[in-house]
């Protein structure tokens, strides 16, 4: 997206269409929001391998008798969020927390960007006479 300063006052806006700028941002932002999403859960999975959670229905067993019947075995859960033993866990934590910073800065620009094109689509509309149609909206 190229850049261009308006006025030599403010911050850069881009030279292209604002809808379809904003657009664009958006669904970089859900796909680095699922990246997040993941690297999260190998994260708790890790975490899990070495401290594990509490078994469930523990607590309330008293509270919720039908419910409690339901749930897995603890052995059940454990087993299914069992990390492989290869390569060293203390490795994959740290790629694991600094993907996760790197991704979460990049998230921060992202909605820097978000939210400058959506204010440059506002001020697009506003300037714009009441009753006409924006420019390659499709009615």
């Amino acid at each position: 997206m190229a850049l261009a300063q308006v006025d030599g006052v403010g911050p850069a806006v881009p030279t292209v269409d604002a809808r379809a700028a904003r657009r664009t941002l958006r669904a970089e932002r859900a796909q680095l929001s699922h990246w997040r999403r993941l690297l999260r859960a190998r994260l708790d999975l890790a975490v899990a391998g070495f401290a594990p959670p509490e078994p469930l229905g523990a607590f309330t067993w008293e509270l919720v008798p039908d419910a409690v019947v339901l749930l897995p075995r603890a052995q059940e859960l454990a087993e299914a969020i069992r990390m492989s033993d290869d390569g060293d866990v203390v490795d994959l934590l740290t790629t694991l927390r600094r993907l996760d910073r790197m991704l979460s800065r990049y998230a921060d620009d992202l909605d820097v960007a978000i939210e400058e094109t959506t204010q440059l689509l506002l001020a697009e509309q506003a300037a714009q006479p009441l009753g006409a149609s924006p420019v390659g909206d499709a009615r």
